[in-house]
């Protein structure tokens, strides 16, 4: 597991260098835009079969402006356990990123301009085998997500990200379902 983990960590950073020269060049309007890769742990919420298990998750987005981004994010959980056994978990989400780096307050209180929190607040939508979101024929989770984290900005390119998220499953009887991730984050564009 540990050298899967690492081996897709490392083509998607791979990857994620390779789209940051390929569109360095500044957008007319001025925005940016970003990939990354984060790993973590899901953790199930109440009236949910599934266990702890490691996830990792990809996601591409769209800066509009210092304080405001759109953002896709996909991702899986290829070794989730639950009662009716092993299974592969996967998800997608849609979810606009909202940084409060803006705030003076925040470089005066940590006294760093290279820390930027947020929040998120989107749609997510989980997807896996029968029986393992609730008893019964339940394939999928979807409903609200939202999170808050932060970035420590390495350079002007590269940041470490952490998140932590909760989705509410609206459609299925599990209830909630939680995530708390690390990653790394590449910009370009967005007048470099």
């Amino acid at each position: 597991m540990k050298k899967a983990l690492s081996i897709t960590l490392s083509a998607m950073l791979g990857c994620a260098a390779w789209a940051g020269d390929a569109f360095a060049e500044e957008d007319a309007d001025g925005a940016g835009w970003h990939v990354g890769a984060s790993g973590g742990i899901m953790m199930p919420g109440n009236g949910n079969s599934l266990r702890r298990a490691a996830e990792v998750s990809v996601r591409i987005g769209r800066d509009f402006s210092d304080y405001l981004a759109l953002e896709a994010e996909g991702m899986c959980v290829p070794h989730a356990a639950s009662g009716c056994g092993g299974t592969a978990v996967s998800g997608v989400a849609l979810q606009g990123l909202f940084h409060c780096s803006g705030w003076e307050a925040f470089d005066r209180l940590f006294g760093c301009e290279r820390f930027d929190p947020f929040v998120t607040l989107g749609a997510a939508a989980r997807f896996a085998g029968r029986h393992v979101f609730a008893d019964g024929s339940h394939r999928t989770a979807v409903g609200p997500v939202f999170g808050t984290g932060a970035f420590y900005h390495l350079t002007d390119r590269w940041s470490l990200r952490a998140d932590a998220r909760a989705q509410l499953c609206c459609d299925s009887p599990c209830g909630m379902l939680y995530a708390v991730s690390v990653g790394l984050q590449c910009s370009f564009g967005g007048g470099e």
